[in-house]
């Protein structure tokens, strides 16, 4: 059958981008934004990381050339998540091409100007087109849960893959680096307050370690942005009489497939483990729960159960593609191992925190988080 393109789904972007755009808290640039003073914060936050004048020069310079060639859909955009995503959707869409399929090309693109990790999907009446959407902060929870995520590992490598492995071993491990998990709290707590990274410090990882945090971040990101073309192209949303939650093992299903290949031919310098054993998806799926939990004690409803599986639900599943190969099974299942013990790990001793925190204090940041979500547009 013909492809009908995606001219449909661009137009009813353009429309739901100028309601949200319109509303006084959207997540959008400020005409007044002065780069530099980002810049300043990058090169005082790289020297103290350990980066040499020329390397912070280099990324920095590349910084501008990251955007350039990138068509911005809409002015108010920050042309950095949009270039982000742009390359994101450009290499599921090929895979799907090498996979011989041809949905993507009734896919259109948009970075949503609301706060808060996600991505979503959104179908078009009586068309096989579809808009696939992240939110504006969306790589940088990502890229933050990353470096966290890599620094835990590093405190003991061999650990969270030892037969010796216990939940309380591990939060004793964390409670005896404390500024590591003061760093997690700072993440989840700020994501949960406001949706954004907004008062978590910028603290990049030093030279040596750069390539294997970007490399953990690029397998959320993929997952995430995969995960919504599996929805798009297995038509999900559109029957009402449809299982969700079946709907969602099919979408983390193609992530997978697309994520393997994809990371089997990253180079950066070698191949993505994390990506092509969906490890990048457990991590995800798992910082995610964690802030939900942060955003429910804090006075959000809890999201509801029986229309979507839990975190461990769909990691259960992520062994069907691997297993295909017995060879590579072993590999794959050690990253999705230390992956899900590292974030149960993370997830468990922070919920003790917050259970710690006196009653005022809670009840105060309650209502600095309703009064400010309440001025803002939801997703």
């Amino acid at each position: 059958m013909e492809q009908e393109g995606n001219d449909a789904a661009n137009d009813l972007w353009a429309q739901m981008f100028a309601r949200t755009a319109a509303h006084p808290g959207a997540a959008v640039m400020d005409p007044n934004y002065d780069p530099r003073e980002d810049e300043a914060r990058a090169r005082a936050g790289f020297t103290a990381a350990g980066w040499s004048t020329a390397e912070i020069e280099k990324i920095l310079a590349m910084a501008p050339g990251r955007t350039a060639d990138t068509t911005s859909s809409r002015p108010s955009v920050n042309p950095s998540a949009e270039a982000f995503q742009a390359v994101l959707c450009d290499d599921v869409e090929a895979e799907m091409a090498r996979q011989g399929l041809g949905s993507q090309r009734n896919v259109a693109r948009g970075i949503e100007p609301v706060t808060g990790p996600f991505a979503s999907k959104a179908g078009v009446i009586m068309t096989e087109q579809s808009i696939i959407t992240a939110g504006a902060f969306t790589f940088r929870f990502c890229g933050l849960i990353a470096k966290a995520f890599h620094r835990t590992v590093l405190l003991d490598p061999y650990y969270w893959q030892s037969d010796h492995f216990t939940l309380e071993a591990a939060k004793l491990l964390l409670r005896r680096n404390m500024p590591l998990v003061l760093y997690w709290n700072r993440i989840f707590i700020s994501f949960a307050m406001s949706g954004t990274n907004a008062t978590v410090p910028f603290e990049p990882s030093d030279p040596k370690q750069v390539l294997l945090v970007e490399q953990i971040a690029r397998a959320m990101e993929v997952f995430v942005v995969a995960h919504e073309y599996g929805h798009h192209h297995h038509g999900h949303g559109r029957d009402i009489e449809a299982d969700a939650r079946v709907e969602e093992f099919e979408a983390d299903q193609f992530a997978l497939r697309m994520g393997r290949p994809i990371g089997e031919r990253d180079r950066t310098p070698i191949w993505n483990p994390y990506l092509a054993s969906g490890s990048g998806g457990v991590i995800l799926l798992k910082a995610l729960e964690t802030l939900r939990r942060f955003e429910h004690e804090l006075g959000a409803p809890m999201p509801r159960g029986d229309t979507h599986p839990s975190a461990d639900e769909r990691i259960a599943r992520f062994d069907t593609l691997a297993a295909i190969e017995p060879a590579l099974f072993a590999t794959f299942k050690g990253f999705r191992i230390t992956s899900l013990r590292v974030m149960d790990s993370i997830g468990a001793l922070l919920i003790d925190f917050l259970g710690t925190i006196p009653a005022a204090d809670k009840a105060r940041l309650t209502a600095m988080r309703r009064e400010l979500w309440e001025q803002l547009p939801r997703p």
